[in-house]
């Protein structure tokens, strides 16, 4: 693995707060040898000036994207530009331990997509949308945002997302392709600042949504 190239992507938008601290634990524990790109997605606070000073890679996008697409820009740079073998997903606000990174790597000799998998949920939607993956290929945790990837999936596929699938649509193609697909456990800590799903109602409701689209393309691939 010693001339596997990895690349962290970190998709943000208004997380001023925690990016700084998120890059510098990554630094610490990854050490340099992992380049980190984070997608700025049309932030209106400090968030790409601080992860510039930070000196990892930034893509400022001039228009709100979104979760997903930003993770799209962000996959196409790593992969097209910094020639990645690997492309790990995190988030921007520190609900994911650093540390976990390091679990995730442990299983790439093995797998083409390794997925962390949180202790709990937080909404009930997420167990059901869990419960149907379980069901459906043995994964538990299919929108824990910790994953790493085969660049070759991504170049096969061509998209992180085409439809609202709550960012599990690369994932699901995967698995249907029948992949090597791993979970890890993982740690969360608690978030600072407001869920990017907003209200309880909405998030549920957008989970959902996300999972009656994702059995609509399970069925039809």
């Amino acid at each position: 693995m010693a001339s596997t190239k990895i690349v962290i992507i970190i998709p943000a938008y208004n997380e001023e707060n925690t990016i700084g601290n998120v890059i510098n634990e990554l630094h610490n524990i990854v050490g340099s040898s992992i380049d980190i790109v984070i997608v700025n997605d049309c932030s209106k606070d400090n968030t790409s000036i601080i992860a510039k000073e930070s000196g990892v890679h930034v893509i400022d996008l001039n228009v709100n994207h979104g979760y997903s697409k930003a993770i799209n820009k962000g996959f196409e740079y790593a992969t097209f530009e910094l020639d990645a073998d690997y492309l790990l997903t995190m988030d921007a606000d520190g609900q994911h331990d650093p540390h976990s990174v390091n679990k995730l790597l442990s299983q790439l000799s093995d797998n083409d997509v390794v997925v962390g998998r949180r202790p709990e949920f937080a909404r009930l939607s997420e167990w059901i949308f869990g419960r149907f993956f379980l069901y459906r290929f043995g994964i538990s945790d299919p929108l824990c945002g910790l994953k790493i990837y085969k660049s070759s999936i991504f170049k096969d596929y061509g998209k992180f997302e085409t439809f609202e699938s709550i960012g599990t649509e690369l994932l699901t193609w995967a698995l249907l392709n029948r992949l090597k697909v791993n979970e890890v456990e993982i740690e969360i800590r608690d978030r600072e600042d407001e869920p990017r799903f907003g209200s309880l109602i909405k998030a549920n409701l957008k989970i959902l949504t996300g999972l009656l689209n994702t059995i609509r393309f399970i069925n039809k691939t």
